[in-house]
């Protein structure tokens, strides 16, 4: 191989990872939210943890949050019931038992994949979501992970990762 052949073959293979590395690095930030926290927006949506609570005694975790559509006009949210999870401390996350948001409701059981709901601008809506079967060594509902489908992009899903109430906080915006 010669050396011209060899600058361009390098030239080629800087270029190819340097564009796979901004691609990567493109998507990521636009699929999950940036870290864990009490309150995320993401898709022109606010999402508010309210209540995390894990009752041992029955084994069971509930998560209550409120959603906050931003945009000046009603959309759609579609909501993947199987990867929406809770986690807890350990880090051990459960498939929901039930999942409500408004007066819109799904069992794990019906095998329901998505939620829809049609997101009012301004208008709070409260999401609630139960997990049974939690691990005895669980303390607390550490965080939530909801998955939902882009508004931009048909079939193409976001994750939003809120995490558990901070001391104090508990206005909307």
């Amino acid at each position: 191989m010669t050396i011209h052949a060899m600058k361009n073959l390098f030239i080629i293979l800087t270029c190819s990872l340097w564009f796979l590395g901004l691609s990567s690095g493109q998507a990521a930030k636009l699929s999950v939210s940036p870290a864990d926290s009490a309150t995320v927006i993401l898709d022109d949506i606010l999402f508010k943890a309210v209540d995390y609570q894990l009752d041992a005694a029955t084994k069971t975790a509930t998560a209550t949050l409120t959603l906050l559509n931003q945009k000046d006009v009603p959309r759609e949210l579609r909501l993947n019931v199987f990867g929406t999870q809770i986690v807890d401390n350990k880090r051990n996350s459960y498939y929901i038992s039930t999942i409500s948001l408004g007066r819109v409701q799904v069992r794990f059981e019906d095998r329901q994949n998505y939620l829809n709901y049609l997101l009012q601008p301004d208008q709070p809506v409260t999401l609630t979501i139960t997990a049974t079967g939690i691990s005895a060594d669980s303390d607390v509902v550490q965080l939530v992970k909801i998955v939902f489908e882009d508004s931009k992009e048909e079939g193409r899903f976001i994750e939003a990762f809120v995490s558990g109430v901070p001391e104090g906080k508990d206005d909307m915006r």
